[in-house]
């Protein structure tokens, strides 16, 4: 089997995909785990929400950093000018 790097777009990383994603994350030919984090606004994003949510399907917390991509190595997930005007009305951040 190849080695490969895992990609996280949008996917809340929860409890309910625990062992499969335990066995993604944990695989000896995964060598890296990268989000594509949120950008609510300039200030905010969830890249460390979605570490800690990752973080709870490892038992190997040595693996975990050394796979886990650091923030300053991520990017924000692309969004549609639809997706910008939504995420800004649900945090309430139109324009008055």
């Amino acid at each position: 089997a190849k080695d490969f790097q895992v990609h996280i777009y949008g996917h809340s990383c929860g409890l309910s995909d625990r062992t499969m994603l335990n066995q993604i994350f944990e695989h000896k030919n995964c060598k890296s785990i990268k989000i594509f984090y949120h950008k609510r606004n300039e200030l905010e994003n969830d890249f460390t929400d979605k570490t800690y949510e990752i973080s709870r399907h490892f038992k190997d917390k040595t693996m975990l950093r050394k796979k886990l991509v650091p923030f300053v190595l991520s990017e924000s997930m692309p969004q549609s000018e639809k997706t910008k005007q939504n995420a800004k009305l649900l945090y309430g951040l139109a324009e008055q």
